[in-house]
């Protein structure tokens, strides 16, 4: 195994950008060594990071794939719905594949990627990074090490920001299946539902029901008097809490960069970006309640395990936070905590205590290093760089098979929801 291991980017998206810099952190680990994108702006983009040379740049995967094998592996970092077609090939070409979740838009493809690999010998990591979070990593530790018993329930929640909602689910990308190629369960919540069956080591799901709907993005819950335009015809646009120009230009949160890379716009005053925003076609202007989206802003799932543990899961597009919560119940004990306030407690059973319990308080924030994922990003290409040379992987790695679990639950729960809540089996 070449030491540091070459790899290939195969599209050159803000995730693959964020996982391929590592090496410009860590040359030792890996190096990038090729880069295949459909966006010559991102093929040189990328070969000004890494001087990747003109012969080791593609403008498509069929064209990596004629080429010789000059790496080991790669980093796909495609939309959803290309995520499976571009493996494929790449699998059977023999390269192993750091793959961004989701890795399939549906159980059908999902097992076509999972056969390749079985017939390649070739491996796929999915990127699950919060597993490798410090608030998610230490309650799989205390899990394994028994703190709480055997697990009976976990709940789970997320909690999604009117802010985050409005830009990638209502106005962007991934309010539209035929753009992203998954619904909003598959594309904001495959991290929470692999979480859980990463939790409950290796017990699998029995059963699965849901429900959910477009509750609120819908024309008739749109404010009296309001617009189609935020920024055209709405009189009431200065007191819309989904006001384009406060939210992406007045008050900005890390979202509203998704709007300007996805446009390449150079807009460096916020005249210039009202300007943009002001166009009559302009998607991120749209009002909310008009948007004709065919996702839903809310669903809830209710699981079954084959030991009998349960599992509650629920998703909260709008919210005022942005946040997950979790809640597990264990023979001896509990788990409950907060990822955004980046601490959780155990309460372990104690009849000695005047309350019946001792409470530990488990704080990751000096872990977390005030990062969306605590150091997860690196962590991941690291387990990943483990996996290829064969060397020991980490607690949080998965297998594709891993992966496959909390994918088919949301495959089972999409057609629960569609079927008004009726039950699934696994």
């Amino acid at each position: 195994m070449p030491n540091p291991v070459p790899i290939i980017v195969v599209g050159m998206g803000e995730r693959a950008s964020v996982y391929a810099s590592e090496a410009l952190s860590h040359p030792d680990w890996f190096q990038i060594v090729g880069v295949a994108d459909v966006d010559s702006r991102r093929i040189h983009q990328a070969q000004n990071m890494f001087n990747i040379p003109d012969r080791h740049c593609f403008a498509s995967v069929e064209e990596l794939v004629s080429f010789p094998r000059f790496a080991v592996a790669v980093i796909n970092g495609t939309m959803d719905r290309l995520h499976v077609p571009t493996s494929l090939p790449l699998l059977r070409h023999g390269y192993d594949i750091l793959l961004e979740k989701p890795f399939a838009t549906c159980e059908e493809e999902a097992e076509l990627l999972l056969r390749c690999t079985r017939e390649t010998g070739q491996n796929v990591m999915v990127c699950h990074v919060l597993r490798y979070s410090p608030f998610y990593r230490k309650i799989k530790e205390a899990l394994t090490g028994g703190e709480i018993g055997d697990v009976i329930n976990i709940h789970m929640a997320e909690q999604v920001s009117f802010f985050h909602h409005s830009v990638s689910y209502v106005r962007g990308k991934y309010a539209s299946p035929e753009l992203c190629g998954s619904g909003m369960l598959l594309s904001k919540c495959s991290h929470d539902l692999d979480i859980m069956a990463w939790l409950l080591d290796n017990i699998h799901p029995v059963s699965v029901s849901s429900v959910g709907s477009q509750f609120q993005f819908r024309p008739e819950m749109a404010p009296e008097n309001s617009g189609s335009h935020c920024l055209l015809n709405c009189p009431i646009e200065r007191n819309c809490i989904f006001s384009a120009r406060r939210l992406y230009v007045e008050h900005p949160q890390r979202w509203a960069n998704n709007i300007w890379r996805a446009y390449d716009s150079q807009a460096d005053s916020d005249e210039e970006k009202i300007r943009i925003l002001s166009a009559p076609g302009h998607p991120f202007s749209r009002c909310v309640y008009r948007c004709n989206i065919p996702i839903v802003d809310h669903q809830s799932l209710l699981i079954n395990f084959s030991n009998g543990a349960t599992g509650t899961f629920s998703m909260n597009g709008g919210a005022a936070d942005s946040n997950r919560h979790i809640h597990i119940t264990g023979t001896r004990g509990e788990i409950s905590g907060s990822f955004n306030k980046q601490r959780f407690t155990i309460s372990h059973i104690d009849p000695k205590m005047p309350q019946g319990r001792h409470i530990q308080t488990v704080d990751v924030t000096e872990l977390q290093k005030g990062n969306a994922h605590g150091g997860g990003d690196q962590a991941i290409v690291k387990d990943f760089i483990a996996m290829v040379k064969g060397e020991k992987v980490s607690i949080c790695h998965t297998t594709l098979e891993d992966s496959m679990i909390g994918h088919r639950l949301i495959f089972l729960a999409e057609k629960s929801r569609e079927r008004g809540g009726k039950l699934q089996y696994y």
